[in-house]
């Protein structure tokens, strides 16, 4: 079994050199890793050399890579990464920028069309000069903040401009990663920028629609290591968190998850009074003398803690975002007091950077297995000194009904939770203040059916890749029966409920947000 990551690898793309990485160093600063940069042959530090055969560079780029590393590469260099962590046992994770899967189009793959391609080749040959500086405002293209970015991609002219770059422009046409990026086995996450002139978002999107691991950054184009260095480095710190711990897998589908609460819409509130107890809990922990311009309630079901954010703060603008559109429609219905009502993953959040002032979440998130990721989203989209208030459920819930079916047969039946340090360990990694707290609540029932029965009511049933399946013979039902009522007390069945509160705090200031000037930050050479 391979070790915790020790080391940080980074590799450039083409037309530039290692000194491109140097706001995302200094972002990175504080991790225990150390950090490697490494030239590409005829680039940088490396000028003088030629480009080798594809084969031949990256035995030599395996050679110059540290052990038990995480491997980030950017555009060529990412390309070239996923290469590398298909074949060296150095790499234990994967990060890429703005790499595509084939940078070139192909028949089922949207990419820079041949023509294209070819005509910029083409262009090197003759002018290299004019063809760098003309890839340079591409790159910058896309931006928010594209003049400035533009005027530090082209103080990093080269003093010459060898002709091994046109071998390496040929490289990144004749490397295809589809394959590779279905095989790859160690935890890695890929990252976007939506106005991306070279690598298209329908790339990004299509590698989203493939489940592979994706983050879209909006407002930003091909350069988002130097356009956001901040938010860049949380992504990487969230794999980070990821690959050194022991991470679950996501055991259930969401698609499922989102089904089976669409179901319960109708039921969910006549049901659900431990929901609205920890929500009115939740509320309660929020400052008195805050006044947030605009809330987000994160998995608002069917508008409940929409209502209660309504009554404390009247003049605010609430978004009303949740995975299951059918608890939307109920809640604008029912419960029509929200601005704004979104059907979208609490991991992929269609809001603007730094838009919120107070994220609110109550028994919505325990459905999020890849907290890095969410906890990633979530202080992208939270203003400057905005707060997060986050209820979930953690082991030990349900345990009652756990240890019953226990008796009964092996498969799963209880939703799986996260520990409390995971979800602290995910909030720290992306540089948010966290308050934690913990409650044990424990409602009663005079039956087991009752009890699964309200389970069903809230969509809160076994949804889990790994449930038991097919119906539940009486012969089943009477196992668990028996062995549920040794638990009964005075009160009834118990089923405990193990509930974490988070109060997050974003410290990140607005002055962050465009490192781009060279830090003092330390990169070795690789």
């Amino acid at each position: 079994m391979r070790g915790e990551i020790k080391s940080i690898a980074l590799l450039h793309g083409w037309g530039g050199d290692a000194r491109c990485w140097a706001p995302l160093v200094e972002a990175l600063h504080g991790v225990p890793q150390s950090l490697h940069c490494i030239d590409l042959p005829g680039f940088g530090r490396d000028a003088e050399r030629d480009w080798p055969q594809t084969e031949q560079l990256l035995a030599d780029l395996d050679m110059q890579l540290p052990e038990d590393c995480l491997l980030v590469g950017w555009s060529l260099g990412g390309m070239l990464a996923v290469q590398l962590a298909a074949r060296s046992h150095k790499v234990r994770a994967l990060v890429t920028i703005a790499a595509n899967a084939s940078f070139t189009e192909r028949a089922d793959w949207p990419g820079m069309p041949q023509p294209v391609f070819e005509s910029f080749c083409a262009a090197q040959q003759q002018e290299p000069v004019k063809n760098w500086q003309r890839f340079c405002g591409l790159e910058a293209r896309g931006d928010r903040d594209m003049r400035s970015l533009l005027k530090v991609l082209k103080r990093w002219q080269p003093e010459t401009i060898p002709a091994s770059w046109g071998d390496a422009l040929a490289c990144l046409g004749s490397l295809d990663n589809r394959s590779i990026l279905a095989s790859l086995a160690i935890p890695s996450l890929h990252i976007y920028g939506a106005g991306d002139a070279l690598v298209p978002l329908a790339a990004a999107e299509k590698m989203q629609a493939q489940n592979y691991p994706v983050n879209i950054l909006r407002d930003t184009g091909h350069c988002p290591h130097l356009s956001r260095p901040e938010q860049v480095a949380a992504l990487i710190r969230s794999v980070l968190t990821d690959s050194n711990s022991e991470s679950m897998a996501p055991p259930l589908d969401k698609a499922a998850v989102a089904r089976a609460f669409g179901r319960a819409a109708g039921s969910y509130d006549a049901a659900a009074h431990l929901q609205r107890a920890v929500c009115r809990e939740l509320l309660g922990r929020a400052e008195k003398d805050s006044s947030p311009k605009r809330i987000l309630d994160l998995g608002s079901g069917t508008g409940y803690g929409s209502e209660l954010l309504r009554r404390r703060f009247p003049d605010a603008e609430i978004v009303a975002l949740d995975i299951a559109p059918a608890m939307l429609a109920y809640a604008r219905s029912h419960r029509p007091v929200a601005d704004a009502y979104i059907a979208a993953d609490a991991e992929q959040l269609p809001l603007a950077d730094g838009s919120i002032d107070l994220v609110f979440s109550s028994f919505a998130l325990q459905w999020c297995y890849r907290l890095p990721q969410l906890f990633a989203e979530i202080r992208r989209i939270m203003a400057p000194g905005a707060r997060a208030l986050v209820s979930t459920l953690i082991p030990g819930t349900l345990g009652e009904l756990e240890d019953s079916w226990a008796a009964v047969d092996k498969a799963v039946h209880v939703n799986r939770f996260l520990p409390a340090e995971a979800w602290q360990r995910a909030c720290t990694a992306n540089a948010l203040d966290c308050t934690p707290g913990t409650e044990q609540r424990v409602l009663h029932f005079d039956s087991v059916k009752t009890l699964m029965r309200e389970l069903k009511s809230i969509g809160a049933h076994n949804v889990n890749h790994a449930a038991g399946k097919g119906l539940l013979s009486r012969e089943r039902l009477r196992r668990l029966i028996a062995a549920y009522e040794q638990k009964r007390t005075e009160a009834g069945l118990p089923a405990t409920y193990q509930v974490l509160y988070l109060d997050l705090e974003n410290r990140a200031s607005a002055a962050s947000a465009m490192a781009l000037e060279t830090p003092s930050g330390q990169c070795e050479s690789g």
